[in-house]
């Protein structure tokens, strides 16, 4: 993703036709082109909604018009139809909406272009523009270091490029571990307090809101986070998961959430606590098996444990057994294996197996375990309880049977 020049509030590309000029015989003027543009011009209403607007003119009545457009790299080409008059000269707009189910995060880059038909069938398409979705009530600034571009407002230049500077610095190791050597850029997007980041975060929870669970969103395929605060551990903890999707970028592929937000922690500095917060858990039984630590929990509570614990057991399993053997289980993911599969590939052992060794280093060889959850304690109990109750009917069925040959003077086979 290179750095696309900020358009503005709204950006207007006007084509103009020139005559041509010069001395001695003229050629003669260019044929006219049956459709053609006049201006088309977006307008960023943030964090709601993108509006688009079309001017274009043909000899004969215009019918159709149709917007294509693509967020970042995805391969996904997206299609709408603007509302407009039909005529030989029309004005035709199109919202994208950017928020709530339709959620685009600040900094992605926009492409997008127009398909033009008239009455007789012929078809005109303009062609491809750019525009980068930032709140356009902001200045914004931008410096790149390295692989990544830092966009930001409100807040002195030379901190931020400190900062980035201090954070690219750490993520050469990210970079070594995940096998990647040449990328394309990514978009750090930099807001400055609480209430600028609810209007830029994805909503994810009343709860985790309130509570400002989250300091930051990186969104793999479109090569931009978006975070609350000039971090460095912010910084290197969002720009990982990048570099992970850029690395495991296989449609096969399935990275457990635990895996991802563990390997994303391991890369900062300081632990924040998590060891406390790992001890408690521990004690109280609050634990959860990695098995079904695939996807984030939705309770604040279980949320700090699951990204404590993610930390703890990534940071074992790196500890323990290297780094060989995590770019080994990367490797694996990407076959399509699955955590389970990758597991025993990478490390020779089960995932409870790894699990069990990562209890008894944070126990210190004390007794600790893990509960199992109740909804699959209930049905085994179901299933438990049914085939007994079932064997008990067989059991009495073959005692009668018995009962009844006896007294008929036959015999059982």
């Amino acid at each position: 993703m290179g750095a696309i020049a900020l358009f503005g509030l709204a950006v207007s590309i006007i084509v103009g036709f020139a005559a041509l000029g010069g001395g001695g015989i003229s050629p003669g003027p260019e044929p006219q082109q049956p459709i053609r543009l006049l201006s088309t011009a977006h307008e960023i209403d943030f964090p709601d909604e993108i509006e688009f607007t079309l001017e274009i003119e043909g000899d004969e009545t215009i019918t159709e018009v149709t917007l294509f457009y693509r967020l970042g790299r995805r391969d996904v080409k997206i299609f709408g139809y603007p509302d407009f008059t039909p005529g030989r000269r029309v004005t035709a707009t199109f919202g994208v909406q950017t928020g709530g189910a339709s959620f685009i995060p600040s900094g992605v880059d926009i492409s997008y272009y127009y398909r033009v038909r008239d009455t007789t069938g012929r078809t005109y398409e303009t062609d491809t523009f750019l525009l980068e979705y930032l709140d356009p009530s902001f200045d914004w600034q931008r410096h790149q270091e390295g692989d990544m571009i830092a966009l930001w407002h409100n807040r002195p230049r030379a901190g931020v490029v400190r900062v980035a500077a201090e954070a690219s610095q750490k993520l050469v190791a990210v970079k070594e571990l995940l096998g990647l050597d040449e990328i394309g850029p990514k978009k750090a997007v930099i807001v400055n307090s609480s209430r600028e980041a609810s209007r830029n975060f994805p909503r994810i929870s009343d709860a985790s809101s309130r509570g400002h669970l989250y300091g930051g969103f990186a969104f793999g395929d479109l090569d931009v986070f978006v975070l609350s605060g000039l971090d460095h551990d912010g910084i290197v903890h969002e720009m990982t998961h990048l570099l992970i999707d850029e690395a495991v970028d296989s449609p096969l592929a399935r990275i457990p959430s635990w895996l991802n937000e563990g390997l994303a922690m391991y890369f900062e500095s300081g632990t924040h606590g998590r060891e406390a917060t790992i001890s408690q858990a521990a004690d109280r039984g609050g634990l959860s098996h990695l098995s079904a630590m695939g996807n984030q929990p939705g309770r604040p509570r279980e949320i700090r444990v699951f990204y404590a614990q993610a930390w703890s057991t990534v940071t074992y399993m790196m500890e323990t057994y290297g780094e060989e053997h995590m770019a080994a289980l990367l490797t694996a993911l990407e076959d399509g294996g699955g955590i389970e599969k990758a597991v025993l590939s990478a490390y020779g052992m089960s995932l409870d197996e790894l699990e069990q060794e990562w209890l008894g280093q944070i126990s210190g060889g004390s007794s600790v375990t893990i509960p199992s959850d109740p909804g699959t304690v209930g049905t085994s109990a179901i299933i438990t309880g049914a085939v007994a109750v079932a064997a008990v009917a067989v059991i009495i069925r073959w005692l009668r049977q018995i009962t009844s040959a006896s007294s008929d003077g036959g015999t059982l086979e």
